[in-house]
């Protein structure tokens, strides 16, 4: 009996250290799904002249990616439920380590566009099946904490990005800033393969839900037939683009604009979404305080939401910056108000949505904010190239107060909604 207690302890012990060292590579998965989509907004200025390029062609390069990107929204995840986050993220971790790799290979713009699409169409699919992988390894109590300490771990890929690429490129020259992660990502994959071959005892199945056989076609009808979730997609289809477009130009405007040489951008240019990341706990922690007070779920998001939104008329100082500091202290700003926002959106429509269909809002919302992403990202070159930064800077200052004021008009007219809690 002792032998058996011992063996059992053995094995109980193994199976947790198994799952925390696949949150670790789960953690990995996503740092390079940051990293690897940050490397070519770093080298803008690079690659505009090592391949002769215009702001034109680098706004191509944008909607090379996030076209796929987003039209891949609406079927990944039935992708991903039919053959399980094992073979799918192991895949989807090659394919992006393979775009990545022809992107460093390039040598003229349609190079880059098909290093661009690919990494696109691999990266749609990375969080529905990271989802399924947390919800498939980690039991109920600790899933929260899975989930907050791989996006920890992802954040690292932004915040790391700048002085590892500059470093990287200072050093070796910019094609290696793409072949490094290129290689790191199929070891991470291939560790994931092999590591996840399993399910532990200790882990729950996850249960089957009844509404499991609704069709999607009704998810959609559920989705798009509410006025309060319509709310939301309006705010994001207005607040989207200037994140993608701050996500995209901020390293190009900072060289450009200010002066920065790329040594200076890997100094510096990390220091914005490490602060978004306290930041955004911080006004995590808030919202559920509010919550836990009695407030609504619903009013304590809207709450932090109009609350970071009275940072944006600071963006209007952006454009008229010449010292570096001052012009990084404005970006962090705009990092942490965007992120705050797409967190507090997010968790919001939990409580918006029928339990059945939050995915399916949320990955409409995602494809929505980024249709209108692409469509604003589309003129932005041409505009840069023609007018300078300061225009589309101006313009993207005003989208985050018009999204707030689309959700206070809504909400404030509409207050039987503010009481709605989420519904996970």
């Amino acid at each position: 009996m002792m032998s058996q207690l011992a063996t059992s302890n053995v094995h109980r012990d193994s199976g947790s250290m198994l799952i925390w060292v696949l949150l670790l590579i789960l953690g990995g998965v996503l740092f390079f799904f940051s990293l690897d989509r940050q490397i070519v907004s770093i080298l803008k200025t690079t690659l505009m002249h090592e391949l002769s390029l215009s702001n034109t062609d680098y706004s191509i390069l944008i909607s090379a990616f996030m076209i796929p990107y987003t039209l891949m929204y609406f079927i990944v995840g039935g992708i991903v439920d039919r053959f399980g986050s094992r073979y799918v993220l192991s895949a989807l971790m090659v394919v992006m380590s393979i775009a990545t790799l022809i992107t460093g290979m390039s040598t003229s713009l349609n190079g880059l566009i098909a290093g661009r699409v690919l990494l696109g169409l691999a990266e749609s699919g990375i969080v529905p099946a990271l989802t399924l992988a947390v919800f498939t390894w980690f039991k109920a109590e600790k899933r929260a904490f899975a989930f907050q300490l791989t996006n920890i771990i992802q954040s690292l890929g932004l915040i790391l990005a700048p002085p590892f690429v500059a470093w990287v490129t200072l050093s070796t020259g910019w094609r290696w800033a793409f072949f490094i992660p290129a290689i790191a990502g199929v070891v991470v994959g291939l560790m994931w393969f092999y590591s996840s071959r399993r399910t532990p005892a200790a882990v729950e199945e996850v249960p089957h839900e009844n509404s499991a056989n609704v069709p999607l076609l009704q998810r959609y009808k559920m989705v798009l037939t509410s006025k309060p979730i319509w709310a939301l997609l309006i705010a994001r289809l207005l607040t989207d683009p200037f994140w993608f477009f701050y996500q995209y130009w901020q390293v190009g405007f900072m060289q450009e604009k200010i002066g920065m040489t790329l040594a200076q951008v890997g100094k510096m240019m990390w220091f914005p979404p490490l602060v978004a990341v306290f930041g955004v706990l911080a006004a995590c922690w808030m919202s559920d305080r509010l919550v836990a007070r009695g407030m609504s779920s619903t009013r304590a998001r809207l709450t932090i939401i109009w609350s970071v939104t009275c940072l944006s008329p600071l963006v209007f100082l952006l454009p008229s910056m010449t010292n570096p500091y001052a012009a990084v202290a404005i970006m962090t700003i705009i990092n942490f108000m965007c992120t705050a926002w797409l967190s507090m959106a997010t968790i919001m429509m939990g409580g918006l949505a029928p339990r059945i269909a939050i995915a399916t809002a949320i990955g409409v919302m995602s494809a929505l904010g980024g249709v209108t992403s692409i469509i604003f990202n589309g003129f932005v070159g041409t505009i840069i190239d023609h007018f300078g930064y300061s225009l589309p800077v101006y313009i993207g200052a005003t989208l985050h107060p018009i999204g707030a004021i689309v959700l206070a008009v809504y909400f404030l007219r509409n207050k039987q909604h503010l009481s709605l809690q989420e519904s996970l």
